[in-house]
């Protein structure tokens, strides 16, 4: 008797009893997992199973797979040789946070391939009930971008990138899976073809790929899919899909994602491939780097001593001089400060529609004034600290030396955070353009479709 997507049976045994079914793990449009106990070892593994959904059929009696409609046959022998290929080319991958295949072989009519079980759970599962700290967050997608730097290097295209195929391992780590509707980007039979099927998970996948425009996909299609994964990481819902995207841009992010997390989103998943980094090196140099605090990022003028003078209430005293300058050096760090966190917050984000942008300013001067508050708090405490301290005078010019350094050093990054924010205003202006475009096109779809 046949069944169009049934699965092996508990106690079933494949090669000749070295593997026993316990379960099923998972289904999907390519195959179906299942957890299996190799029998010779005890030792329990993954196996999956090439099974086409829609064209492929079960004999519930002998457990052989056939393909009943003679037009499915060309498709379901190029898939399954794709299946097999990429399996072993899956298995030359050597990096921790790629899954690990240590067998392949056929039997009832198709093929299957023997993964390393991994008991750790998945990442899904991590943010079921809540999203994850930035600092776990951005540890996981560091491990993955990893795993897709081996990937792209052996002109291979994941194209699955989610947190339901990441799993954990015995020590903790990223573990990347599922490479069902993974491609090869140098392989033009079967990628350049229209008949090669493109998956997708909605949310996760940009649109060249939600189009199947097979001919466009790229290691930027995979670091839209990362960018993706780490928005559902910190903000705790699925991403919006790629569409509206495009349309409509990223929603406003809730008001405790930092700054450099939200310019790795919005940098990966920018709706036009060339838009964002092209290969993960790239990705890479987007993310904050781990030593980053924000208690750090202040910004002070140069200051001038006073002449010296043995009297310490005296207005000319370095004491009382070094005391003003170095408080007048904290006030207007705060409005550096501010200026600077301006500039990257006009570099990081898209254009987006009046509301929105309208409550992003609202967050971040609200921020600002927050962080305003804490500066001066820190200027009456060092005040404190200047008028009972028992420094000596070259003490305190060495201090104003470190100071006049750190001027320096971010005066350098105010050019750069000027320059960058003049490239900005051109990608602004183009984006524009093509957001024009679009809507030209549309309007021309919707006289086209009435006619």
């Amino acid at each position: 008797m046949a069944s169009e997507y049934s699965n092996l049976p508990s106690g079933a045994s494949l090669q000749g009893g070295k593997y026993t079914i316990i379960k099923v793990l998972g289904q999907g449009g390519f195959g179906i997992t299942y957890l299996a106990e190799q029998t010779g070892l005890g030792m329990k593994v993954a196996i999956k199973e090439f099974f086409l959904k829609g064209s492929c059929q079960r004999d519930s009696s002998t457990s052989r797979v056939s393909v009943p409609v003679t037009d499915n046959k060309e498709l379901v022998v190029k898939c399954l040789k794709k299946f097999k290929s990429e399996a072993r080319k899956i298995a030359s991958l050597n990096n921790d946070h790629i899954v690990s295949i240590i067998d392949i072989f056929d039997e009832n009519g198709t093929s299957y391939y023997v993964m390393k079980y991994l008991d750790g759970g998945s990442l899904a599962d991590r943010i079921r009930h809540s999203s994850l700290s930035e600092e776990n967050a951005l540890s996981i997608i560091r491990e993955v971008a990893d795993a897709l730097k081996t990937i792209h290097a052996n002109n291979l295209l994941h194209l699955d990138i989610k947190p339901a195929n990441i799993l954990f391992d015995d020590y903790g780590r990223a573990v990347l899976i599922d490479f069902g509707v993974s491609k090869y980007v140098d392989d033009q039979k079967d990628t350049m073809t229209t008949s090669s099927l493109v998956g997708f998970s909605r949310g996760f996948a940009p649109l060249e790929q939600v189009n199947a425009t097979v001919t466009a996909l790229s290691p930027a299609t995979d670091i839209y899919s990362l960018g993706a994964t780490l928005y559902n990481l910190v903000v705790g819902i699925t991403p919006p899909d790629a569409a509206y995207v495009m349309d409509t841009g990223l929603p406003v992010f809730p008001a405790e994602i930092s700054l450099g997390v939200r310019n790795v989103i919005e940098k990966a998943m920018q709706p036009r491939r060339k838009d964002r980094p092209q290969d993960i090196n790239a990705f890479l140099e987007t993310l904050p780097h781990e030593e980053f605090s924000d208690e750090e990022d202040v910004t002070v003028v140069s200051v001038r001593p006073g002449a010296a003078t043995n009297d310490t209430t005296l207005p000319g005293h370095p004491k009382n001089k070094i005391l003003f300058w170095f408080s007048m050096a904290l006030f207007v760090s705060s409005f550096v400060f501010a200026g600077i966190a301006i500039y990257q917050k006009t570099l990081i984000s898209p254009p987006m529609p009046d509301n929105s942008r309208m409550e992003t300013l609202v967050n971040t001067v609200d921020s600002l004034t927050t962080k305003n508050k804490s500066l001066q708090k820190q200027v009456n405490e060092m005040k404190n600290q200047i008028s009972n301290s028992s420094q000596t005078n070259n003490s305190m010019q060495r201090q104003i030396d470190d100071l006049k350094k750190k001027n320096s050093e971010q005066s350098s990054q105010i050019t750069s955070l000027q320059r960058d924010n003049s490239n900005l205003k051109n990608q602004v202006t183009e984006y524009k353009q093509y957001e024009r475009d679009a809507m030209k096109w549309r309007r021309q779809n919707d006289v086209n479709s009435r006619r």
